[in-house]
């Protein structure tokens, strides 16, 4: 079982570490294009893509921001209620809460796609981008935290199974 969790973990932190530097990059282009916007609107002509550019950033930004948060836990939660409980419970409720969330996650995916599905023709005006581009990032950051969740059920649960030590 020792081995399982490993090769979660190893998965859910190499994405985490990728994804953490791809977030870096999102928000400094964000930040590069709308301070050259402000530049070019101020000193010639305003540049006609770099609003719907930042927006993009924006977007692709926060779902992966939202990656990271919730591998770090650091979504809003209402833990008052499980405290109140001892730490084996405590790891059941994670568990629950694990699932709980990958059949959200599942279900936003599916929609997601079904979004870019009905996007196929659908052109941004200024970049000429394909909008599928845009939307895809909803299905993989959902997935991401699947591989995140997963990891975080087998550790839960090797660590219940052994009595609070993993082995």
């Amino acid at each position: 079982m020792s081995r399982v969790v490993q090769i979660f973990d190893l998965l859910s932190e190499s994405i985490d570490w990728l994804v953490t530097r791809l977030v870096f990059i999102l928000i400094a282009g964000m930040v590069l294009v709308t301070t050259s916007q402000v530049v070019f609107r101020v000193f010639f002509t305003a540049l006609s893509w770099s609003e719907e550019l930042s927006r993009y950033l924006l977007v692709w930004g926060t779902f992966f921001g939202a990656t990271m948060a919730y591998k770090r836990g650091n979504h809003i939660a209402l833990t008052f209620v499980v405290e109140a409980f001892g730490s084996k419970m405590k790891k059941i409720f994670s568990i629950i809460i694990y699932i709980l969330s990958m059949i959200f996650f599942g279900y936003v995916i599916y929609y997601g796609w079904q979004m870019i599905k009905m996007q196929v023709f659908q052109i941004s005006p200024a970049l000429s981008l394909p909008m599928q581009y845009v939307y895809l990032s909803i299905p993989i950051s959902l997935f991401i935290m699947i591989i995140h969740a997963l990891a975080g059920i087998t550790k839960e649960f090797t660590d219940l199974v052994n009595g609070g030590e993993l082995k």
